[in-house]
């Protein structure tokens, strides 16, 4: 077996749980590879990110034993993780130059097919060679040289976007304390423990009735749109859509009024936008709707611990001729529900029923997807302080498409700077990219509405 090799040389760390174990078989299978992470820095104008950012990392890998481990034997039906005993950041880093202006459009447009490069580039280890499963791409303008974005990839196996957003503070942080010294190019790993998978640590209780629901599929009604059935391979499409820091706040200031939140709204004003852009033969929609069940967990697992805690649910639409406030109350109170529910009768739940994942996730393939999109929103990532010279100014959430699941992924952020980015992500073939393009248009212009009718 392929993993023979490297498994003979690396420590052993434990079994993967059945959510790590998830995201494994499908990057095995190629279904959906990784996600990411960018922030945008402010710096004094060209000092160098190199140094300072190894010096971070050199903090960061000992202190996190999650970013020395690496998933084996994916397979099998029983993957664990491997712990890498260095890490070569020349390796796991790389630099960038471009010549678009921050300022423009045009840099959209780059940072927009790096993205999607990066999403399409999955993580291997060689039988000989093991690298660690995230990766960071630092890209810097001549036009520029105050400011640069630094990409930060990684596996889903070894951790949630909150995770990612925690590690992105904790490297800016660092960045800022860092004082002239020897350079550092190779990081040792920590000999701690990894922390148990989320299913070891909660209890996540499925009833009888969700069993039967999960084992049954039930093809979707011709009047609900979900895109193309689910085939691979998968080649990802990437398109971002920033909303201006006056337009976030003001869907801030709204939701609230409205007693809603800003992912229901997001959620809402996506199903609105999604079905203007239909055949109105179409009358119904499902969205999921990633949440982070880490607040129900019980130490070591704190909000800055870096690991897997992640549910989702779903939520049905039905064709109205216009966004209704009505709607997002009723998306607030499914997603309350279901945390109150403390991550029972969840999909996470049930993978621990799974004997072969492999096997269950394949013969989803040819079927009908059952959702048109998914919204996932890691919320605010603070305000920005002005008191650093290296400070994170904005953000943006992006994942692989994925070809079993829905049509369309939405990733949102907010930045210190107070702008709202949603990441758009499709697999190429499941819809046309001249519908997202349209969707991203018209959600803008939803927002908009809702900061004009107050």
């Amino acid at each position: 077996m392929e993993h023979t090799l490297l498994t003979a040389t690396l420590t052993s760390l434990r079994p993967l749980g059945h959510l790590e174990k998830y995201s494994t078989t499908r990057s095995h299978l190629g279904i959906y590879l990784n996600v990411g992470l960018t922030a945008r820095y402010m710096r004094p104008s060209g000092e160098p990110v190199k140094p300072r950012l190894f010096y971070a990392l050199s903090k960061l890998i000992p202190k996190h034993p999650i970013l020395s481990a690496i998933p084996v034997a994916l397979e099998t039906p029983n993957p664990y993780f491997v712990r890498l005993p260095e890490t070569a950041l020349d390796k796991a880093v790389t630099f960038v130059e471009e010549d678009a202006s921050y300022s423009s459009l045009e840099w959209q447009e780059v940072l927009d097919k790096l993205l999607e490069q990066q999403h399409n580039q999955p993580f291997e280890s060689q039988p000989t060679e093991a690298q660690p499963f995230w990766r960071i791409c630092v890209i810097e303008s001549k036009n520029a040289p105050e400011i640069f974005t630094l990409v930060f990839m990684f596996h889903h196996s070894l951790m949630d976007t909150k995770s990612a957003l925690s590690l992105h503070q904790e490297i800016e942080g660092y960045m800022a304390q860092y004082t002239e010294g020897n350079r550092i190019d190779t990081v040792h790993s920590s000999s701690e423990a990894l922390i148990p998978p989320l299913e070891e640590l909660y209890t996540l209780p499925v009833s009888q009735e969700f069993i039967r629901s999960q084992e049954t599929y039930n093809e979707p009604p011709p009047c609900r749109w979900t895109g193309a059935p689910q085939f691979i391979p998968v080649t990802t499409r990437f398109s971002s859509l920033w909303l201006p820091e006056t337009l976030s706040k003001e869907l801030v200031m709204q939701s609230k009024k409205e007693r809603t939140s800003v992912t229901a709204t997001l959620q809402t004003l996506m199903a609105t936008s999604i079905f203007s852009v239909l055949p109105s033969t179409y009358t119904a929609l499902q969205a999921d709707c990633a949440v982070s069940l880490r607040k129900f967990l019980p130490k070591p697992v704190t909000p800055t611990t870096l690991g897997c805690y992640v549910g989702s649910l779903s939520t049905t639409y039905s064709r109205e001729p216009s966004f209704k406030w009505d709607e997002a109350r009723r998306t607030k109170s499914a997603i309350e529900h279901a945390m109150a529910q403390k991550g029972a009768d969840m999909p996470v739940g049930y993978l621990a029923r799974i004997p072969n994942q492999h096997h269950w996730i394949l013969q989803k393939l040819g079927r009908k997807r059952m959702s048109a999109f998914e919204l996932s929103n890691v919320g605010a990532s603070g305000t920005r302080q002005g008191t650093s010279s290296f400070e994170i100014e904005s953000m943006l959430f992006s994942q692989s498409a994925s070809a079993c699941s829905a049509a369309i992924k939405v990733s949102a952020v907010t930045g210190p700077d107070g702008r709202l980015a949603l990441g758009f992500t499709w697999q190429e073939g499941a819809i046309d990219s001249d519908m997202v393009e349209r969707i991203k248009e018209l959600l803008g212009d939803e927002v908009q509405k809702l900061s004009m009718s107050r």
